[in-house]
């Protein structure tokens, strides 16, 4: 194999003009498709002590093998890692919150291929998973309602990906911040959002609950079980942190994107209640096997605790349309 010349992009405005909502949450469908049917090696993050409050850094490795070909066995189609670090106190400096690069290799003889920026694609993955979710698990409606928690980057990319997969769907958010509201709305001048200072009301006006907040300290919900609707999709993405301890009695179903993440991070009291729930079932058992999620009302709940599996392969995406 002749030596390839390293790809560098360390700036996330080139990957955004790359990356569309579209390609990556077709990229996230295939990667739950390939997780599911077992085509995925996924060690749990880890990352060492940090001595600042609030913040936390993982490493994220993945490797992703491919069926076909001809092959009896499945073979490696790529692998990377990305190092990632979050630090609340960034946001008082006007700095992101999460900040990571990642590293792809090709299979052949492990020679890196790019070294990128982490933070656009980590942002638009994030969506690409929510919006995976939505469109195997939320309510069958003429038009869906989506309560956001959270005025950031995650909030405005999910509003970007809900919109590309549903033909009707209108917003409620929090205001938990006038400014951060005010330059929020700016980013959608034609959009028509509802706004309440009430996150209560959030939650129970809402068919699909995403939560896209910074990590507290410990867990401080803004999600009861006595809010909810009957039929409802509830994503978090900061774990259990925004999640009240007496809501999972009450769901019907509950998933994540991986078992054994899950499994370690619950143990950690800041994240999750000492009666944390017992998931048996990914997201990618249920997408590999095409779950219909029928007519029928549930209350459904999907930690998607944010896995390299996504990140590598919208990298690998971004890398591909750069290339063509």
């Amino acid at each position: 194999m002749q030596k390839q010349k390293i790809k560098i992009v360390l700036d996330d405005d080139k990957i955004k003009k790359v990356l569309k909502i579209k390609d990556v949450i077709k990229v996230v469908e295939e990667g739950f498709k390939k997780k599911g049917l077992g085509l995925v090696n996924l060690p749990p993050k880890l990352g060492p002590k940090l001595d600042t409050l609030g913040a936390f850094a993982d490493s994220m490795t993945v490797s992703v093998f491919t069926n076909g070909g001809g092959r009896a066995y499945p073979h490696l189609q790529i692998f990377g890692v990305k190092w990632l670090s979050a630090y609340t106190s960034n946001l008082k400096k006007r700095l992101p919150y999460l900040n990571s690069v990642i590293v792809l290799n090709e299979p052949e003889c492990g020679m890196p291929i790019a070294v990128l920026s982490g933070n656009w694609i980590t942002a638009i993955r994030t969506a690409g998973v929510s919006a995976v979710c939505a469109k195997y698990l939320a309510p069958k409606k003429k038009e869906l309602t989506v309560g956001m928690f959270g005025l950031g980057v995650q909030a405005y990319v999910h509003v970007l990906a809900f919109k590309s997969i549903f033909k009707n769907v209108k917003f409620i958010l929090y205001n938990h911040d006038s400014k951060l509201l005010s330059d929020f709305l700016r980013k959608f001048p034609k959009e028509r959002f509802k706004v309440t200072k009430d996150f209560h009301e959030v939650v129970k006006n809402s068919d699909v609950i995403l939560s896209a907040t910074t990590f507290p300290p410990k867990i401080a919900p803004y999600i009861f079980s006595r809010d909810l609707k009957n039929d409802v999709l509830i994503l978090p993405l900061e774990y259990g942190t925004r999640i009240d301890p007496g809501l999972y009695k009450k769901l019907d179903e509950i998933y994540t994107d991986d078992i054994p993440q899950y499994e370690l991070k619950s143990k950690f009291r800041n994240y999750f209640p000492q009666n944390k729930p017992k998931i048996k079932k990914e997201i990618g058992e249920i997408i590999a096997k095409n779950y219909k999620r029928g007519n029928k009302p549930k209350k459904i709940l999907v930690f998607n605790l944010g896995i390299a599996l996504f990140d590598i392969l919208t990298a690998k995406e971004f890398l591909n349309r750069l290339q063509s």
